[in-house]
């Protein structure tokens, strides 16, 4: 019983919030989104540089890409 009571008092904490706990849990998908984003351009920045210094014009063209489709990605979340 204590674990229950322990595992709703974030809920209840939620609920006493001033803006409605919909709003809450909204604000915390689209900072969750962003984050992922974020990590998703860095991981495209990185396939660029390594493309840069690529050994064959074939292997930096496939890394090139991987990070254009990464950075569509990111920009679709």
């Amino acid at each position: 019983m204590k674990k229950f009571a322990f595992a709703a008092l974030p809920l209840a904490m939620l609920a006493a919030a001033c803006d409605g706990p919909a709003e809450e849990v909204g604000e915390e998908i689209d900072d969750v989104a962003e984050a992922q984003g974020e990590v998703i351009d860095e991981r495209a920045e990185a396939l660029e540089e390594m493309a840069e210094q690529a050994p064959t014009e074939a292997e930096a063209a496939e890394l090139e890409s991987q990070a254009e489709t990464l950075e569509d990605t990111a920009d679709g979340i």
